[in-house]
């Protein structure tokens, strides 16, 4: 998931970004049980990205967190999208630093354990 994560910063990046990739990045991340393994862990992505939450209901199942995220995404002004797509990139670009430095900190472990045996 990690090279996905900074796939989706560098199209972010872009100035013209076409809602459908927006979509798709959107799309793919609230369905990944890598980045989110229970659907409440969504709750301050959906926050923070799109300053929206859902009834405990929808909180249930990811495709209708889904649905409602898109609908949300597909309906919003030029304007919005753009704000969407910052958030998402800032975002995006914290889970790049954790999953890094979580990736760093096995493989530490793993020289160090080295040392020991």
């Amino acid at each position: 998931m990690y090279k996905n994560l900074i796939l989706y910063r560098n199209e972010l990046k872009n100035k013209v970004l076409p809602k459908y990739k927006i979509l798709g990045i959107v799309t793919e991340i609230i369905l990944s049980k890598e980045l989110f393994q229970k659907n409440v862990d969504l709750k301050p992505f959906l926050e923070n990205v799109f300053g929206v939450s859902y009834k405990d209901y929808v909180m249930r199942s990811r495709t209708m967190i889904l649905a409602r995220t898109n609908r949300l995404i597909n309906e919003s002004s030029e304007e919005k999208q753009s704000e969407y797509r910052k958030k998402l990139n800032i975002y995006i670009v914290e889970m790049i630093e954790k999953s890094s430095n979580s990736q760093n900190n096995k493989t530490e472990k793993n020289l160090f354990s080295g040392w020991v045996d």
